[in-house]
């Protein structure tokens, strides 16, 4: 039986290549049969690559403004269309023909063999595509059919301003001898890819395993209308396969976000809840505060008086002959006694309540502090939470999945794959014309 390959551009999911973020198409049992030949973080991969030529460029810069800080960050910003990286998925077979398992549950031989030649594939990608830089390349196993996720950064050289190495895929391609562009329908990328897909083909053969190239042969007809045409009906059947593999991955993506959004949405609402009742504990402390300053004050006012009291009992005061042991003795009015043993139930009280107030509002302190510092966590993981749901492309589809409106992600994929088959049947209903044409010529 004859296979195709698959060559088309993928999401660029780092997270899902890298099982980081496990969708529910994934048989995560064969997860140990995946293949990792690179894994370089992305900022890491850029400093490793255009660091040289950065700091080169802005040891030149006199004006500050024109230094560039981060080069992957100017990228992101571009207005001349550059992407950050690209990905390619790349599969032999499909699902009918080179499916991992059997009906019995089994590896089948055939998901064996696309295996090891999309692993020789893989091997020698780096060398064959040299400015091409793989940061990261992923053979999964534990989905439905063996595929490639490689993830590179083309690089392209000789530029005379402005950085002397940047980003670009055209430029690069060009550097690796492919053939410049002819128009919208013949333009590098396709003589690269037709390029790539000869040397899987030549692979495949070599083992034995026939392939069909879908828009070459074809009882020696090769028009380019034809190429162009069968070319898009294989880019279509691709697309289809690989929106079938991973339209689970988004709809769980969305589920999992959704329910982490809802997790720490919870969580951050009772803890401010919290928080609202202490602070109003904090206000109910700082009024009995107030009140106590008040009592203090009075006492302070109350102290000046007492020492206008204190000159009178000491003048007042007479010292007489002790009546036991040696201890000095003063004989003071009645009057100025009661008035000292008041002063004294005042100043126990006082202190008494000093005591537990601090006491109160220290240990208030201590949960206040406690629970800002559980929100800021919360906070953390709600900017983690988007950053995850930005880097994934899917803040657009989640804010219409909370609405909620769990199923239109599904039927926006059910819909796009009819657009792609509608895009199929038209280069069929084209095929007679063009057998006329034929005719016509000969």
């Amino acid at each position: 039986m004859a296979r195709t390959i698959s060559f088309v551009k993928g999401k660029g999911s780092i997270n899902h290549n890298n099982r980081d973020f496990i969708a529910s198409n994934v048989d995560a049992s064969r997860s140990s049969m995946n293949i990792t030949y690179v894994k370089t973080p992305i900022d890491k991969a850029y400093d490793q690559i255009f660091g040289d030529a950065l700091r080169e460029y802005n040891a030149k810069q006199k004006r500050k403004d024109r230094k560039i800080t981060d080069y992957l960050s100017h990228i992101k910003q571009s207005k001349n269309n550059e992407k950050v990286f690209y990905e390619n998925v790349i599969q032999i077979g499909k699902r009918d023909d080179t499916g991992i398992l059997d009906a019995d549950g089994n590896i089948t031989d055939e998901a064996l063999l696309a295996r090891e030649i999309l692993d020789e594939y893989a091997r020698t990608f780096q060398e064959r595509n040299p400015n091409l830089i793989l940061f990261n390349a992923v053979l999964h196993m534990d989905e439905a059919t063996p595929h490639l996720h490689l993830d590179y950064i083309p690089v392209a050289h000789g530029y005379k301003t402005g950085l002397p190495t940047r980003n670009s895929l055209t430029k690069s391609l060009q550097e690796m001898g492919i053939e410049p562009a002819k128009g919208r329908n013949d333009n590098e990328t396709m003589h690269w890819q037709q390029r790539e897909r000869e040397f899987i083909t030549g692979l495949c053969r070599e083992r034995g395993l026939d392939i069909e190239v879908l828009g070459i042969k074809r009882d020696d007809y090769s028009l380019p209308e034809y190429k162009a045409a069968m070319r898009e009906v294989e880019a279509a059947e691709a697309e289809i396969e690989i929106l079938n593999q991973e339209k689970d991955e988004v709809v769980s993506c969305l589920e999992e976000s959704k329910a982490k959004t809802e997790q720490y949405d919870n969580a951050i609402e009772e803890q401010l809840k919290i928080l609202d009742s202490v602070d109003d504990q904090i206000k109910e402390a700082e009024q009995k505060r107030e009140q106590k300053l008040h009592e203090i004050s009075q006492i302070l006012d109350a102290g000046k008086s007492v020492a206008h009291e204190a000159e009178e009992i000491e003048q007042k005061a007479i010292e007489v002959k002790p009546i036991f042991g040696k201890e000095p003795m003063v004989k003071i009015p009645r009057s100025i006694f009661d008035k000292l043993l008041e002063r004294y139930k005042v100043a126990r009280t006082f202190e008494k309540l000093y005591q537990d107030y601090y006491g109160k509002c220290y240990s208030l302190q201590l949960s206040v502090n406690s629970l800002r510092a559980r929100i800021d966590e919360l906070k953390v993981k709600v900017n983690q939470l988007t950053s995850f749901i930005e880097a994934k492309g899917l803040v657009e589809a989640f804010k219409e999945f909370l609405k909620p409106k769990p199923k239109l992600i599904v039927e926006t994929l059910k819909e796009n794959k009819a657009k792609v088959a509608a895009r199929k049947e038209q280069p069929r209903k084209a095929m007679p014309d063009i057998k006329k044409r034929r005719s016509s010529v000969r």
